[in-house]
């Protein structure tokens, strides 16, 4: 997937398509977005860049406010450093790197137009990192669930007053420990694990 497309994608249909301007007040939004994990430093050179699945919920309190709830998975892929899968398992495995989290936080949101909506938001996150290692013909996991912060910008582009496309990026700090059985600890040497997150998707807005 390239980021460009769907920038592209979501920029056509801001400025083509028709909807309706409305608060979140006593409303909710359900949305799903796919999207990119872009990794720094040492977790980058072991790891790279991954995948980003995200499922979220929005309960509007306000016109202008709400809590948002995200499950997400940042699947960063296999390890390309074999001096350290080795270090790590014992032998020569391949180990793949899975974080999923939970997330809670505070979302505002303003309206621009009739089509547009902005919004931000901070909160915590719950991390489960997850270390794949194959055994054979099945695979042996090892995780090590943290803690964090986060916080985010997105965009609504409004189709309908029920159906939205949406965009958003978000920065995780993760307390990943210092624990030589946590993989990013062991690949990285740092305590402060950071991941950006940039996802697109459809949002559905209820009541």
């Amino acid at each position: 997937m390239r980021i460009s497309f769907w920038c592209t994608v979501i920029l056509v249909c801001a400025f083509t398509t028709s909807s309706y301007s409305q608060g979140i007040k006593s409303r909710e939004i359900l949305g799903f977005r796919i999207g990119e994990a872009f990794t720094a430093g040492e977790l980058h050179d072991n790891f790279g860049n991954g995948s980003e699945i995200e499922l979220h919920f929005i309960e509007g309190l306000g016109s202008w406010f709400g809590v948002n709830i995200a499950i997400s998975s940042h699947s960063l892929g296999e390890s390309g450093n074999r001096e350290k899968n080795i270090l790590f398992t014992g032998s020569d495995r391949e180990v793949d790197l899975h974080i999923y989290s939970a997330t809670v936080a505070f979302l505002a949101l303003k309206d621009i137009g009739k089509r547009v909506t902005p919004t931000v938001e901070a909160g915590l996150g719950f991390y489960s990192i997850n270390a794949i290692i194959p055994v054979g013909f099945y695979e042996g996991t090892i995780t090590d669930n943290r803690f964090g912060l986060y916080g985010g910008v997105g965009l609504f582009i409004k189709i309908t007053n029920s159906f939205s496309l949406n965009t958003n990026l978000k920065y995780h700090y993760i307390f990943s420990g210092d624990d030589n059985d946590n993989a990013v600890y062991f690949y990285t040497g740092d305590e402060r694990t950071t991941i950006y997150q940039f996802t697109v998707g459809v949002a559905i807005y209820t009541g």
